[in-house]
């Protein structure tokens, strides 16, 4: 069987209403060809839908959609910017409960897992600038806080150094274990990782 011939007809005027439910996918460049020709047909002819797209005359091209790549980076870059803030605070805060008289320990204890926790749930490899962050800060708030409390000498200054690295390695230790809890809590709710 052969198909039949088609006959080019002129486009089929449209209904004001049509033409406006039409006029975005037209000026997107996402309708088809027949119903583009019958919208600008219907352009030339109707005042009024012609003033809702006064470029309809030209055949201007849709504009372009954005870089997916460029506004996923973009996106990133600001979550970034707050987990750095969230690291910032959170870190300090950690550090002036530890001194604090109120629950010390409790709270040293829960915040840089914590901190480290929401930053690998949110941060994907962000979350490894916090351990060594979180050392190197309580280790140099140790040195300074505690210098009085030790013993002149070559045997007090190596008493007090190694308590600062041993704290420096106990807050290293409390936020890997923060990043395997929400390691854990990641894949038990369905976020594998890559």
């Amino acid at each position: 069987m052969s198909e039949p011939k088609k006959i080019h007809e002129p486009p089929v005027t449209l209904p004001c209403e049509i033409c406006r439910d039409l006029l975005p996918l037209v000026q997107d460049g996402v309708a088809s060809p027949e119903s583009e020709a019958a919208v600008r047909a219907h352009l030339q002819n109707c005042e009024t839908c012609r003033a809702l797209w006064p470029e309809a005359g030209e055949s201007s091209a849709p504009a372009p959609l954005p870089d997916d790549e460029k506004v996923v980076r973009q996106l990133r870059q600001r979550v970034n910017g707050w987990l750095l803030a969230f690291i910032a605070v959170g870190l300090v805060l950690g550090l002036a409960c530890s001194r604090s008289n109120v629950a010390s320990g409790l709270l040293f204890v829960l915040i840089f897992p914590f901190v480290t926790g929401v930053t690998y749930w949110w941060g994907g490899r962000t979350w490894r600038v916090v351990p060594p962050l979180a050392a190197v800060l309580w280790s140099v708030f140790h040195l300074i806080g505690t210098r009085g409390g030790y013993v002149e000498g070559l045997e007090g200054t190596t008493a007090w150094l190694k308590a600062a690295l041993i704290s420096a390695a106990v807050a290293g230790v409390l936020c890997l274990i923060g990043a395997l809890a929400a390691a854990l809590l990641k894949y038990a709710f369905g976020g594998k990782t890559k």
